[in-house]
């Protein structure tokens, strides 16, 4: 078995399988999934290092995740994961081989960052808000600014929420806190990024040209729409 593709085949099933886990199966698998992703680190830390060695070592951390799955599932679904994973096509497949669109990265995504931007349709929505310039999340970081984490586990904060002095836009706190960008980072990010019906362009490339309150306006008629539902 390509204890790769299992992991992957349970990030593409994850909103049923993932309920048939205990809370301490969960703590375990967090834990070995950490471990695999700080292999991956490693490496791409210092790719010229990389040797077999190095991938003795991943492939060793997601055996441990794939078995800390396999246990804690009921013996046919265990079953069916140990068959997505076996098969001589599967036989020294690389870490990021997908099943389904999905990869091992994106079941560490879900469970050790809460992330749902996964797989093949919402991944790429991942990848192109990710794209956008963006700094370094901090301690201390105002909770109303949006963040937002990669395959790596690091949070990043989009570049377009700061004045020139590097201090925040007022409006895009207000916005922020009215689309509730603190439960979904992702959807408001896609808002203030993407072009709308409102406007030509999007709506981040208003920031700073006089036009606070129709940002203001959009976001409270998107809410009220909302609330209509």
């Amino acid at each position: 078995m390509n204890p790769f593709i299992a992991l992957a085949a349970f990030a593409a099933d994850w909103n049923r399988l993932s309920g048939m886990l205990d809370a301490e199966a969960h703590r375990a698998l967090g834990r070995s999934l950490a471990a695999l992703r700080e292999t991956a680190s490693r490496e791409t830390a210092s790719p010229e290092a990389a040797s077999r060695e190095a991938d003795a070592d991943r492939a060793a951390a997601a055996g441990r995740a794939a078995r800390s799955v396999l246990d804690a599932l009921p013996a046919h679904e265990a079953g069916r994961l140990r068959r997505d994973g076996d098969g001589g096509r599967f036989t020294g497949a690389p870490p990021d081989t997908p099943y389904a669109g999905f990869t091992a990265a994106d079941l560490c995504m879900l469970v050790l960052d809460n992330n749902p931007m996964v797989g093949p349709v919402l991944g790429a929505v991942r990848e192109r808000l990710l794209g956008a310039p963006a700094s370094a999340w901090v301690e201390g970081t105002d909770p109303r600014l949006i963040a937002l984490s990669g395959e790596d586990g690091r949070r990043r904060v989009p570049g377009f929420q700061f004045e020139a002095g590097g201090m925040p836009w007022r409006v895009v706190l207000e916005v922020n806190t009215l689309l509730r960008a603190d439960a979904d980072p992702w959807g408001v990010a896609d808002w203030w990024l993407s072009p709308t019906t409102w406007w030509r362009g999007t709506p981040s490339s208003l920031l700073g040209r006089g036009r606070d309150g129709e940002l203001l306006g959009a976001a409270r008629a998107l809410t009220a729409a909302g609330g209509e539902e």
